[in-house]
């Protein structure tokens, strides 16, 4: 989690306010009529319109926002994003969703400089905001949606001498048909060859993982195939083995035993590695290291991103006002991620300016 210090927050005029669950739920106008999830209704074509802030500030649980509704729904409803801190998800497959939307980043202030970013504010950039309309949304062939990629030197860090991405760990189901959590701790060379490398893993029993065991294998120039079941190195046979190190120096890579229907899911940045209780909950395991790529960007160093960090020295997040277009079966979508503070300057209240533009 980024330390973000609170700061009083500059208010948000919105032209229309839309309800949240609990405690956000209060709305300007309580005559508005609501729409078939019970929520504000949907906004006519090419209407703003402007979320109060929304309780995303847990640090390992999503919460679900419909356009259609303008508010936050359960994870069983339809929904088009999902929110937790500054993190943005589109729905789909690989994010446990029942339907599938697309989406496409228009990087509209990814050029601006941090000056110019720290000059943003919602009302100077509601015009630019208001001027997407249906003539720029790109061809189709353009959105894209979050998905599950393969990554097979995902457990590492290139860049000089390859070092463990020990921040990234995955869900695993095991070829036996059980479930646990691997990452790589550590990795040592001698020269360019692989000496040790490291993994930590955590099998489920029931339904919790165990405690972390450490296993070192010693590649020899070979790739070595890996049973977490038994927690050792194995000459590979039929499904007695789940995960393969390939030690090439052009390689480096992690490959499962398909034939034997092993397949992972990458864990989120919280809750982590030594803090994940189960690994069969993920909504989708694929047949590789895998990684979840989408259109939206989810760090602080793209500078598509919603948000830029520490502009000023106070470690506090900062909104590009970035605009996204989400298609949801036949409508268009564009939104942004206008602040991430409460009305009391607490963090991980993103609050979300968007309008149907088709």
């Amino acid at each position: 989690m980024l330390p973000v210090r609170m700061r009083p927050r500059s208010r948000v005029v919105p032209v229309l306010v839309v309800a949240a669950l609990g405690p956000l739920a209060a709305c300007e106008s309580e005559a508005d009529p609501t729409g078939p999830g019970g929520g504000v209704r949907e906004p006519a074509l090419n209407e703003i319109v402007t979320t109060p802030p929304l309780n995303a500030s847990s640090n390992d649980t999503l919460v679900y926002f419909s356009f259609s509704n303008g508010t936050l729904v359960p994870r069983t409803g339809a929904w088009d994003l999902a929110l937790r801190r500054f993190e943005v998800r589109l729905a789909s497959p690989a994010t446990g969703a029942s339907q599938t939307v697309l989406g496409y980043a228009v990087a509209n202030h990814a050029t601006a400089s941090n000056a110019e970013v720290l000059a943003f504010t919602s009302a100077s950039t509601r015009a630019a905001f208001d001027a997407l309309r249906d003539p720029q949304v790109p061809a189709d062939s353009l959105f894209a949606t979050d998905r599950l990629a393969a990554n097979p030197q995902g457990h590492i860090v290139l860049g000089g001498v390859p070092v463990a991405n020990a921040g990234q760990f995955w869900k695993v189901r095991l070829a036996n048909g059980q479930f646990g959590v691997f990452r790589t701790a550590r990795i040592r060379f001698t020269g360019f060859v692989t000496d040790t490398i490291y993994l930590e893993t955590r099998l489920q029993t029931g339904t919790a993982l165990g405690a972390v065991q450490t296993l070192a294998v010693v590649p020899g120039g070979q790739a070595r195939a890996i049973s977490l079941t038994t927690h050792n190195v194995v000459m590979p046979n039929g499904c007695n083995w789940d995960l393969q190190f390939n030690p090439d120096p052009r390689q480096l890579a992690i490959t499962v035993n398909t034939a034997c229907n092993v397949g992972t899911s990458p864990g989120s940045a919280s809750p982590t590695f030594a803090g994940v209780t189960v690994a069969n909950d993920a909504p989708q395991y694929v047949p590789f290291l895998s990684e979840l790529v989408g259109p939206i960007p989810n760090s602080i160093l793209d500078p598509r991103a919603s948000f830029r960090y520490d502009l000023t020295g106070q470690q506090r997040l900062h909104p590009t006002f970035n605009t996204f277009f989400a298609k949801v079966g036949t409508r268009v979508w564009k939104f942004q991620v206008i602040d991430y503070y409460s009305n009391t300057g607490a963090p991980g209240f993103p609050t979300l300016r968007y309008a149907r533009i088709r």
